[in-house]
C-alpha cells in the first residue's frame, strides 16, 4: 500500500544528508495502471505526484477543465526520459503553497488510492472526480472540528456500522454505499427496503430524542418505513471508546472485506470534515441500544400537521412513552444485509 507522507518524509530526509544538486527527486510509487511517480522539490521541499498518461497527452480541454485552487498547480508535461519511460506525457500535480505540505499530502493520497482502487473509468474521470470532490470540500472550510453534538451524533452512526460488520461477518461491507449520513441525507441509512436514522441520548435520566424537522420521519414510497436506532451513551475522560479509536475499528474492518469500499468510507469522513488524531480526548461507553418503528402511530409531526406558513419545525420525543413501538434489533441488522 502506497504512503505518500512515509515516501515525501523518506525523500526529504535523503535531500538534507546530501547535496541538492538534482533538478527534482523522484521516487516510483507504482509500476503499472498508470505509473506514478513521488516527487520532491529540493529548493523548497514541495511534493509533487507524476501520473503517466502515455506517449499522447490529454486534450487541451481536458487539461484547462482539471479543478485546481490555490495552493497547488496542475499541469501536462513532456519528459525525454523518466526511468526506462522515453517520450511520455505526465499530468504534474505539485504544492506551491509552503504551508500546506500536511493538507497536500491528504490530497495527493487520496488521489493516489483512487487511482490505484478503480479501473472501470478513464484516468481522466478519475482524477477529475477526486479533485473536484476536494475542490468544493475546501469551499467548504476544510477540515473543522466537529461540535460536541456532531461528534455523538457521528460515534452513534459508526457504532451502527461497526456492529453490523460484526454481526454479518460473511457480508461484503455494503453498509457504506447505504449510508447518507455524511452527505446530508434526510436519512442517515437508506436501503432498499426501509430507513434508518440515527440517534443518540447522553442524559441518563432521559428516553427524549430530537427531531431536526418535519420531514425527517416521513414517510414514502422510496422509504416505507422508517426505524430508529437510538444509542445511550455515558460521557467518560477515563472509561469507554472514543470517537478516533472507534472509526479506525470500523476503517480496518472494511478494508479486510474490501478496499473499494474502504476509500468510500475515508472519503465520507472526509466529506465530514472528520479528522481521527482531533478525536482522542473524549471517551464514550455505550450503556444500550434500542431500536423503534416510527410508522403511522408513532408519535411525530408531519409537514401535513402544521399550520400554513411554519416550516423547519425540531421537536423531541419522549420514548418512555414508545414502548409498543419497540423492536427487535436483530432485524434492523437483516434490513440492511445485503447478499452480493
Amino acid at each position: 500500500m502506497i504512503n505518500l507522507k512515509i515516501e515525501f518524509e523518506q525523500m526529504i530526509k535523503e535531500l538534507k544528508s546530501q547535496d541538492e544538486t538534482e533538478v527534482y527527486k523522484l521516487n516510483v510509487l507504482t509500476y503499472e495502471n498508470p505509473v506514478m511517480l513521488a516527487g520532491i522539490d529540493p529548493a523548497n521541499h514541495h511534493r509533487q505526484l507524476y501520473i503517466d498518461l502515455g506517449t499522447e497527452p490529454w486534450a487541451d480541454d481536458q487539461e484547462k477543465a482539471l479543478p485546481k485552487w490555490r495552493g497547488m498547480s496542475v499541469k501536462i508535461e513532456y519528459f525525454e526520459k523518466v526511468f526506462l519511460l522515453k517520450q511520455h506525457y505526465f499530468l504534474v500535480i505539485r504544492q506551491e503553497d509552503e504551508q500546506s505540505s500536511e493538507i497536500f499530502d491528504v490530497v495527493l493520497q487520496n488521489l493516489a488510492d483512487h487511482l490505484v482502487a478503480e479501473n472501470e473509468e478513464s484516468l481522466f474521470s478519475i482524477v477529475y472526480r477526486v479533485l473536484d470532490r476536494w475542490r468544493i470540500f475546501f469551499q467548504r472550510g476544510g477540515f473543522k472540528r466537529l461540535s460536541e453534538e456532531q461528534q455523538r451524533g457521528l460515534f452513534g452512526e459508526l457504532w451502527f456500522i461497526n456492529e453490523w460488520l460484526d454481526k454479518n461477518p460473511g457480508q461484503p461491507p455494503l453498509i457504506i454505499e447505504q449510508w447518507e449520513g455524511p452527505t446530508r441525507g434526510r436519512i442517515d441509512f437508506k436501503g432498499s427496503r426501509c430507513g434508518l436514522e440515527i440517534k443518540t441520548v447522553i442524559d441518563k435520566l432521559s428516553k427524549t430524542i430530537k427531531i431536526s424537522n418535519e420531514n425527517q420521519l416521513k414517510l414514502s414510497e422510496a422509504v416505507s418505513s422508517i426505524f430508529l436506532y437510538v444509542c445511550f451513551l455515558e460521557q467518560s475522560r477515563t472509561h469507554g471508546l472514543s470517537l478516533q479509536e472507534l472509526a479506525n475499528q470500523v476503517r480496518n474492518k472494511i478494508a479486510e472485506r474490501s478496499e473499494r469500499i474502504a476509500l468510500l468510507y475515508c472519503d465520507l469522513m472526509t466529506d465530514l470534515g472528520f479528522r481521527e488524531e482531533e478525536y482522542a480526548d473524549t471517551l464514550y461507553f455505550v450503556e444500550k441500544t434500542e431500536v423503534y418503528e416510527a410508522g403511522e402511530d408513532f408519535p411525530r409531526l408531519l409537514k401535513e400537521d402544521l399550520p400554513k406558513g411554519i416550516s423547519h419545525v425540531s421537536y423531541n420525543i419522549d420514548l418512555t412513552h414508545c414502548s409498543e413501538f419497540e423492536k427487535d434489533q436483530e432485524a434492523i441488522y437483516q434490513m440492511f444485509r445485503v447478499e452480493g
